[in-house]
C-alpha cells in the first residue's frame, strides 16, 4: 500500500522574483523616496536638544547665583539702614546739629553696607546711596542699591550680567524738645533746720528752730542767724533745696540721653515769684545760679503766698508743645506745701488759720491742656517734709491744729496728700527724706516725665 503523506508536511513554494535594481528604477520615483528617508535624523535632534538643556542648566545656575547675590546686598540693605537709625539716636543724644546727625546715621549706613555686601562674591560692584532724612523729630534713614551678577553659560547667549536692585527704611524718633522748669520754695520755712539734729543746735544758740536771715546779729556773734547756722555746719531746708540742683545738674551731666534739645530754667517765690534763671541747656548757668537765702526780716517778708505766686507763674509758664514743633514742658515744684500770710500770724490770731496746707486747686490752670498742641504742662511735686514740733506754740498754733479738709489728723498730716493732688499722677509725686534726697527726686521725675508718651 501507498503510505499517506503527514497532514502538516510543509510544501515547497515558489521563491519570489529577484528584487529589480536601483539602477533600473525611474528616475521620478527617486526624491520622494529621499525625502521620506529618516536615517541620520536621531542624531541631529540629540545635539539640538542636548544643546538647549545645557542652555537651560546653565541659566538656571546663573539665575540661582544672581538671586543668592540678591538676598545677601538685601540683607546687607536691611543691616545697614538698622545701623544708621542707632547711629542718628547716638548722634542726636550727644546733642548734635541736625547735620552732623544726618552726616553719622549716612555714614555708619554706608560703612555696614560696604562690609557685608562682600560676601555677595559673583556681583559687579553694587552702587548703594543712603538718605537721612528729618522730620520734626522724626527720622526716617532710606537705602537703595542697584548691582548686577555676571553670567557664566548665559553669556554665551549674549546674556552676561543679570541685574536687580534693593530699597530699604529704618525709622527712629529723636529726643523730644523738653523745657523743665523748678520752682523752689525759699519762703521763711525755709529757714528751717533741715533735720531734728539742726532744730536742736538752732534752739541751743537761738532759742528757735529757725535761722532768719532778718541782719541782725547773733548774741556775741557779728553774724546773723542765717550766718550763723551756715558758719556753724547746720543744714537749713534751702540749703538742701540747692543742693538737690546740684545733684540733679551732676546726674544730668552724666545721662547720655541729655542734649542741646533739654533746656532749663529756675523759679524762686516767697512772697512773690522771682526768675532765678532764663531757659538755658548750659547746665553750668543752672549750678551757678541757685536760688538766694530766704527772706524773713519784715512783716510780711519771708511769706508764702500760694495764692498769688501760682497764677502768675502759670502765666510765665504758658502752654506745653508735643516735644517736636515745641518743647514739651515739665515743672519740678520743690516746697514744704504750707501757706504762709508772713509774721503777721504770730500776734494776729485769724491769720493762723491761713498758715495751712498747699491747695491744690492752685495748680488746675497749670495743668490744664493748651495752645495748639493741647498738651498740658507736667506737674512733679517733691515734698521737703515739714518736721513736727509739737513743744513750739507757734507750730501748735497752726500746723498742729485739726485738719481743715476733714482729714483725721492734723493740718500738717494732709500735707502730702494736697501735694500729691498737684502732682500730675502718684509717680510725679516724692518725698525727700532719709532715703531719696532731693536730688535723686529730681531725677527720678525727669526720668518719669522723660518715658511719658504724649497723645492726640
Amino acid at each position: 500500500m501507498r503510505e499517506a503523506l503527514p497532514r502538516h508536511t510543509l510544501l515547497p513554494t515558489r521563491m519570489p522574483p529577484h528584487p529589480p535594481s536601483p539602477l533600473s528604477r525611474r528616475p521620478t520615483t527617486t526624491i520622494p523616496a529621499f525625502g521620506r528617508d529618516r536615517r541620520g535624523g536621531v542624531a541631529i535632534l540629540t545635539a539640538l536638544t542636548g544643546l538647549v538643556l545645557l542652555m537651560l542648566a546653565g541659566a538656571g545656575l546663573d539665575y540661582a547665583r544672581a538671586r543668592k547675590d540678591e538676598a545677601r546686598l538685601n540683607a546687607a540693605l536691611d543691616a545697614a539702614v538698622l545701623a544708621g537709625a542707632q547711629a542718628v539716636r547716638a548722634a542726636d543724644a550727644k546733642g548734635q546739629t541736625d547735620a552732623a546727625i544726618r552726616a553719622a546715621g549716612a555714614a555708619a549706613a554706608a560703612t555696614v553696607f560696604d562690609s557685608l555686601a562682600a560676601s555677595a562674591v559673583a556681583a559687579n560692584a553694587p552702587q548703594p546711596q543712603f538718605d537721612v532724612a528729618l522730620n520734626g523729630r522724626s527720622v526716617v534713614v532710606s537705602g537703595r542699591y542697584t548691582a548686577s551678577t555676571r553670567t557664566s553659560l548665559m553669556g554665551i547667549a549674549g546674556f552676561r550680567t543679570m541685574a536687580y536692585s534693593g530699597v530699604a527704611k529704618s525709622g527712629v524718633d529723636l529726643s523730644p524738645l523738653i523745657d523743665v522748669t523748678l520752682l523752689i520754695d525759699v519762703s521763711g520755712s525755709m529757714a528751717l533746720g533741715a533735720t531734728s539734729a539742726d532744730i536742736t543746735a538752732l534752739q541751743a544758740k537761738l532759742g528757735c528752730a529757725f535761722a532768719c536771715h532778718d541782719g541782725q546779729p547773733v548774741r556775741n556773734t557779728d553774724k546773723d542767724s542765717y550766718l550763723w547756722a551756715k558758719a556753724n555746719g547746720i543744714t537749713l531746708r534751702l540749703d538742701e533745696m540747692n543742693q538737690g540742683i546740684l545733684d540733679f545738674v551732676a546726674w544730668l551731666r552724666r545721662q547720655e540721653a541729655v542734649s542741646r534739645r533739654m533746656r532749663i530754667s529756675i523759679y524762686a517765690f516767697s512772697t512773690t515769684l522771682t526768675k532765678v534763671l532764663d531757659l538755658t541747656s548750659d547746665l553750668s548757668q543752672v549750678a551757678g545760679n541757685l536760688p538766694k537765702a530766704p527772706s524773713a526780716s519784715g512783716e510780711s517778708d519771708g511769706a508764702t503766698l500760694f495764692n498769688a505766686v501760682m497764677p502768675d507763674f502759670t502765666k510765665a509758664i504758658g502752654t506745653s508743645g508735643d516735644g517736636v514743633t515745641a518743647p514739651k514742658k515739665l515743672v519740678i515744684l520743690a516746697t514744704d506745701g504750707v501757706a504762709d500770710p508772713g509774721r503777721s500770724w504770730t500776734w494776729d490770731e485769724p491769720k493762723r488759720a491761713l498758715v495751712a496746707p498747699f491747695d491744690p486747686a492752685q495748680c488746675a490752670a497749670l495743668k490744664a491742656p493748651g495752645g495748639a498742641a493741647k498738651q498740658p504742662v507736667w506737674v512733679g511735686v517733691i515734698y521737703t517734709p515739714y518736721l513736727a514740733m509739737p513743744w513750739d506754740w507757734g507750730y501748735a498754733a497752726t500746723l498742729g491744729q485739726p485738719s481743715q479738709v476733714g482729714g483725721r489728723g492734723t493740718r500738717r498730716d494732709d500735707i502730702p496728700s494736697r501735694l500729691t493732688a498737684c502732682a500730675s499722677g502718684p509717680d510725679f509725686f516724692m518725698t525727700a527724706g532719709s532715703t531719696t534726697s532731693i536730688g535723686d527726686a529730681m531725677a527720678k521725675l525727669f526720668s518719669t516725665f522723660a518715658q511719658v508718651r504724649l497723645t492726640d
